[in-house]
């Protein structure tokens, strides 16, 4: 199969999760008040982040080392990070409050967070046997057990923290083949690949870092806005969000699902080609990102309404503002995939703490007064000094391990 036909086939899948996700969103939006939305949201989007630190740095190791690694290692790698990643939650939520519609969403939502290991492990384990239809069809498998779960309470009139519940056990089984697949999965090489690297935590810690960096650039908006805004204004972010990573999926489909362990690869052993296929797949994500937020901006306001309720409408000046955004984000998104040597991997991450930095200081350091301004003005800087870096670090940083 062709490298356009499985872009093709994971861009589908991928448009198959968005469209669940999406849906699963909108149900909720209408089902709950926009306060109760954007508490949940809030609440997602935390546990989204702490285990996107505690268990994605370890796949990408897996990935590099075609899932040979010490399983002891593996595991306290990633008690480790998760537990820190718990208490970096902790302390920003003692810190800026609780949503105060259901502050009960934060605790149950905290198994829902551990449930993903089993979630990651099944993508990796794709990634690593380059299936194909594996990685297209497993993102749209986990949205759509959230989907299922989302239809039977709006049906039967459920309250909101039977959402975190029901969505934790409809993943078990799904988490459960995940890590049996891995755990096979890492049988499917030998060689050079098979020594586990001298400290998995050591190894894992960067990607770890730069993986929830990349989620915070969606997710940190949301939970920024919660004690900035208020719940309500939350929810309106988070639904124009949601629209907004329908479109991400495109890039980040091709290039931190099926692309990846290619980067990896050709960073070992070509690094000339690497750096070739990312300034066209930079520069292509840019033209794309660009054509898509021109042709939806005139419809930005009939979309937040048609589809989550007129109560939502208000924040289509927002979404409006991010559609500009999106061309930047496009080419990000690509570019920064493509740094994954040892060097650029270390690299990236002082970047992206800089980055996110930025997103999160410029709307605590405008006024509240603004609304939803100083959070555009943080995605801007924050995306476009991404790009900016990410093109240095690749034409003049150590692309080769």
């Amino acid at each position: 199969m062709t490298v356009w036909r499985q872009s093709g086939l994971v861009w589908l899948g991928a448009l198959i999760a968005a469209g669940m996700a999406l849906l699963a969103q909108v149900l909720l939006a209408r089902h709950f008040d926009a306060a109760l939305f954007g508490a949940i949201s809030y609440a997602y989007a935390i546990a989204i982040l702490v285990s996107t630190f505690g268990f994605q740095g370890i796949g990408e190791v897996a990935i590099r080392h075609g899932g040979r690694l010490d399983a002891m290692q593996c595991l306290r790698t990633a008690v480790v990070l998760f537990a820190t990643a718990t208490i970096g939650a902790v302390v920003w939520i003692l810190a800026v409050g609780s949503p105060d519609s259901e502050p009960v969403l934060l605790t149950l939502f905290f198994p829902f967070a551990i449930i993903q290991i089993g979630m990651i492990a099944g993508m990796i384990a794709f990634q690593i046997e380059r299936h194909t239809i594996g990685i297209a069809l497993w993102p749209a498998g986990f949205q759509g057990a959230r989907l299922a779960v989302v239809i039977a309470i709006v049906s039967l009139g459920g309250i909101a923290i039977l959402v975190p519940i029901g969505w934790t056990i409809a993943l078990i089984p799904m988490a459960i083949f995940g890590l049996r697949r891995l755990k096979r999965a890492g049988k499917w090489s030998t060689g050079a690949r098979d020594a586990s690297p001298p400290s998995v935590t050591r190894s894992a810690f960067p990607f770890s870092t730069t993986r929830v960096l990349e989620f915070a650039e969606i997710q940190m908006p949301i939970v920024l806005a919660l004690p900035l805004l208020g719940d309500a204004e939350t929810g309106r972010i988070a639904a124009s969000l949601a629209i907004i990573q329908g479109f991400l999926l495109l890039p980040i489909a091709i290039f931190q699902r099926l692309l990846r362990p290619r980067f990896h690869e050709w960073a070992r052993e070509d690094p000339d080609r690497l750096r070739r296929i990312a300034l066209i797949g930079t520069s292509s994500m840019l033209a794309i990102g660009a054509g898509l937020g021109l042709l939806t901006r005139p419809f930005s306001s009939d979309l937040l309404a048609g589809l989550f309720g007129s109560d939502f409408a208000p924040a289509s000046s927002f979404l409006d503002s991010v559609l500009l955004v999106l061309p930047i984000w496009f080419a990000s998104i690509a570019i920064n995939s493509t740094l994954v040597s040892h060097r650029l991997a270390d690299l990236r991450l002082g970047t992206q703490v800089i980055a996110v930095g930025i997103l999160i200081v410029t709307p605590l350091v405008m006024s509240s007064a603004l609304g939803s301004n100083g959070i555009i003005w943080g995605m801007i800087g924050c995306q476009g000094f991404l790009l900016v870096s990410g093109v240095t670090l690749l034409l003049f940083g150590q692309t080769k391990d």
